[in-house]
């Protein structure tokens, strides 16, 4: 059975969507929404998953060597970043004659409160719909802040000591 997916995203968060673990290619309509057909059997499992690179093992290693290819952070797009990752996973039970689903992200300030609201014209069960993560993404975005200043304040120095020395001559 064909459904009407739609998705809406609130800034910062890029998901991955998957419909019964195969990856789900959307198109961004003039609204921003994205949309997508897509064939579902009874009991499929939608599934969004979104996380930040600054979650990752490497996470420092990644955060700083995107401050140095923006040379110094010049030429970052200060892009608004994801304050914390989230879940969401539904099954979905479409029999309607033109079933439709939407899926948009909820921005949400508490630990555990849902991630997103599914509205649809069939039965779907919701398994999982939460944040995660605030308090590490924070706590890292602010350790990653203080060493870029760090790396600002080395970089001047350096170049306060290369004048200083070639004054000096």
């Amino acid at each position: 059975m064909t459904v009407d997916l739609k998705f809406r995203t609130v800034t910062g968060a890029n998901p991955v969507i998957t419909l019964d673990g195969k990856k789900v290619r959307f198109k961004k309509n003039s609204f921003g929404n994205y949309e997508a057909k897509v064939n579902v059997s009874d009991g499929a499992r939608l599934r969004l998953t979104c996380w930040d690179t600054i979650l990752s093992p490497l996470w420092l290693l990644w955060e700083m060597l995107y401050f140095a290819i923006s040379f110094f952070g010049i030429f970052d797009p200060r892009k608004d970043k994801l304050k914390r990752s989230f879940e969401f996973e539904a099954v979905l039970h479409p029999t309607e004659a033109d079933p439709k689903a939407t899926v948009t992200v909820i921005r949400s300030n508490g630990e555990g409160s849902p991630a997103a609201e599914l509205e649809c014209n069939f039965d779907a069960e919701i398994v999982k719909n939460e944040y995660s993560g605030y308090e590490i993404i924070r706590k890292r975005r602010v350790i990653a802040l203080i060493i870029k200043i760090a790396a600002w304040m080395a970089l001047i120095a350096s170049a306060i000591a290369v004048v200083a020395t070639t004054m000096g001559e």
